[in-house]
This record gives C-alpha cells, sequence and structure tokens, in this order.
C-alpha cells in the first residue's frame, strides 16, 4: 500500500476541507484512512496520547473533538454547558460527561450551530476565556449552565472546586452574579451557593463535609490552620475545632507513594501530639456515609467541650 502523501505543515493538525484544498491538498487525499472526519468539512491527524488514566483519556479526546470544530466552526463561537465545564476540569457525574456532543454557543441573533454531534446555544452574555488556544465561556457561566443537570450535591461539590484553594477558577461573586442571569438551574445553582466554600483542596473533600452535614452534624470547618505551642501543626482537610477533631481524607496516591505516605504518619504524630483526633476518611467510607456519620458523632460526643 502505498504512502500517503505528506499534509503540509502549515494546516496544523486540525483544518478544513477548503484551507487544505487552497494549500494543494488533493480531494482523493482528504479520503485517505490515515484521516479523521469528526465533522463535515474538517479534517484531523489523530494524536495519540500514551496514558492509561480514563479521565486524561477522556479529557483528550475532548480537546481534539473541539479543535476539529473549530476548525470549521462560524465567525463566532464559543464552547459553553457541559464542554466548557468538562474543558475546565469542573467535576461532572459519568452521567453527564457520558454525552459526547459539543455544546457551541453563538451570540443572541445568530443562527446556532446544527449539525451532528453538536448542540448549538444562543448566549446573551459573551465573556469569554481562551483555553488551549479556543474560545470558552467564563468558568463562573459554565457552573451556572450545568446547574439543571446536576444534583444539588454535585452542584456544590462543583462549586467548590471552582473556588479551590489553589490556582481557583473563579470567585464567589462571579457565580453569583452567573446564577442570577442563568435561564435554567439559576434556583438550584443559587441555592448551591450557600453551601459552596473557598478554600477546598479536593472534590471528595467537599463530599465528606456534605455527608457529615446530612447526616444531621454541624459542618466542619474548612481550612482551619492547627498551631500548638507556637509552631505549625498542619491544616487538615476538614476540622472540628472546639473538640480537636481533624478529619483528612486520603486518597490512593497517600498509600501507594511511600514519601506521601511516610509524611502522613509523621503529620498524624504532629496532630496527636497537640491534642487532636485525626479521623482518616476513604472512598469505600464515603460510599458507607452513615458508618462515618456514625464514627464521626461518636467522636464528638467523647470529645464534647463542657
Amino acid at each position: 500500500m502505498p504512502t500517503p502523501s505528506r499534509i503540509p505543515a502549515e494546516l496544523g493538525d486540525v483544518f478544513s476541507v477548503p484551507e487544505a484544498l487552497r494549500a494543494g491538498v488533493s480531494r482523493k487525499r482528504l479520503r485517505a484512512r490515515d484521516l479523521q472526519s469528526p465533522f463535515r468539512g474538517g479534517r484531523s491527524i489523530p494524536v495519540p496520547i500514551s496514558t492509561a488514566d480514563p479521565f486524561a483519556r477522556q479529557h483528550h479526546d475532548l480537546v481534539e473533538r473541539c479543535r476539529a470544530f473549530a476548525a470549521i466552526a462560524p465567525a463566532k463561537f464559543c464552547f459553553s454547558n457541559v464542554t466548557a465545564a468538562a474543558l475546565y476540569g469542573i467535576p461532572l457525574p459519568h452521567r453527564v460527561r457520558a454525552d459526547l456532543r459539543l455544546d457551541v454557543g453563538v451570540p443572541a441573533g445568530r443562527q446556532p450551530p446544527r449539525r451532528r454531534g453538536v448542540r448549538g446555544h444562543r448566549m446573551d452574555d459573551w465573556v469569554m476565556r481562551t483555553v488551549l488556544g479556543m474560545p470558552v465561556v467564563d468558568p463562573a457561566v459554565a457552573w451556572a449552565q450545568v446547574a439543571s443537570l446536576l444534583t444539588l450535591n454535585e452542584l456544590i461539590v462543583a462549586g467548590d472546586f471552582m473556588v479551590r484553594r489553589k490556582l481557583p477558577f473563579s470567585t464567589l461573586d462571579a457565580m453569583i452574579e452567573a446564577a442570577h442571569a442563568a435561564r435554567r438551574g439559576g434556583p438550584l445553582a443559587r441555592s448551591a451557593l450557600l453551601e459552596v466554600r473557598p478554600g477546598t483542596d479536593s472534590p471528595p473533600e467537599t463530599e465528606t463535609r456534605l455527608v457529615l452535614v446530612r447526616g444531621g452534624l454541624p459542618e466542619p470547618v474548612v481550612g482551619y490552620t492547627v498551631y500548638h505551642e507556637g509552631y505549625f501543626v498542619g491544616t487538615p482537610d476538614l476540622a472540628y475545632v472546639a473538640e480537636k477533631i481533624a478529619i483528612e481524607y486520603q486518597g490512593s496516591g497517600h498509600w501507594l507513594d511511600p514519601a506521601v505516605f511516610e509524611d502522613d504518619i509523621g503529620r498524624r504524630e504532629l496532630f496527636e501530639r497537640a491534642g487532636w483526633k485525626v479521623i482518616l476518611v476513604t472512598a469505600p467510607r464515603l460510599r458507607h456515609p452513615t458508618l462515618l456519620v456514625t464514627l464521626v458523632r461518636d467522636a464528638l460526643r467523647e470529645r464534647a467541650v463542657a
């Protein structure tokens, strides 16, 4: 089988058919099997990915589909709704991520795109950011746009992620504004904001907090820094300050990485020397919320301040 001729470098790995024809690529070459056609009128050269991480592969495939659409997109467009949220990495449940259609927004007054694999939207507000060279709605807007697809708890988890401690995507003020402007899901988004807490480090940390609160326990403090005799001890994921109870979520990386595992042991010893009780939460414990709530409730009773 003859080797297909090289695609001109100036076209990159995603391009429209008209661009390729103007660059001298024949129609026969554009039908070759080494090129993909995610959308009518466009072509892409597959970009391999080496990781076996299913989430990384899913995100890679999403980016490639977005780049392929951008090559044949209308003059003024942006990725919105679920697509925008996924591009930002906002945590979404599998049932939402499983829909592979791209959400594409256009300004009010223009006709949304209608083609296979695309869900078009008219948008009144036109605040965009550039992500990987592509136009995407503002993160706060994306969060509000997906509100109608999520449960209250899922929306709170996504909201905490937006205002996380490291590299936050947004602010509470921006999210409040987006929630009030949302056409659908606005009431749910506004309800979720009452329970969004800035400064978290991971979605499981938020899930842990919600399990405890939904279980009837007082809300633990996010981001409380513990000192003992003037020395820094640590900042637990969640804390009951008066009772000196630190709650730490332990993902698989905490015991698979020897250095992290050793650091966790020393960290726990420091808390205990300072008079704090440490409760570790794992994914299996989150899947059995009644047991976790009982464990924390018993600890609160044991350490209740007179």
